[in-house]
């Protein structure tokens, strides 16, 4: 299901972590913002914006004409857990699909290959085939 984040690199999740966060900004601050942006454009004295953070709890209150028309409150809880949990899952799912690295041989406990030609090297002359020990006639 999730195989795609197997081929996800750092950067990938990054942006989906700013994506969400643009994202979240959008959905939960815009209908505070038009709200405040509309009561400010009106006459003077007609609206009023207020804002409180008490008890780690921020009030946003916009009010027309004596009445209340906005209202949005917000824990700090809530907001640290809208802001950081999704990206916290993201990257944990991402940690479990990536592919696993193989430990050295060393860390194994076996002795390495040290004697043996990789695969993709060019053999190399050894010193005892590049002269040789016969008698020159």
């Amino acid at each position: 299901m999730m195989s795609f984040l197997s081929r996800w690199r750092p950067a990938h999740l990054i942006t989906a972590w700013v994506a969400y966060w643009v994202g979240l900004a959008a959905v939960t601050l815009t209908p505070t913002v038009m709200a405040i942006v509309h009561g400010t454009r009106l006459p003077k004295d007609a609206a009023a914006v207020s804002a409180s953070f008490s008890n780690t709890v921020l009030s946003i209150t916009v009010s027309e004409f004596g009445k209340v028309t906005h209202a949005a409150t917000a824990s700090m809880l809530q907001v640290s857990l809208w802001v950081g949990l999704p990206p916290l899952l993201l990257y944990v799912a991402w940690l479990s699909m990536r592919p696993r690295a193989r430990p050295a041989r060393a860390q194994l406990g076996e002795p390495p290959l040290d004697g043996f030609a990789r695969p993709d090297a060019a053999p190399r002359a050894s010193s005892s085939s590049t002269h040789s020990r016969a008698p020159h006639a």
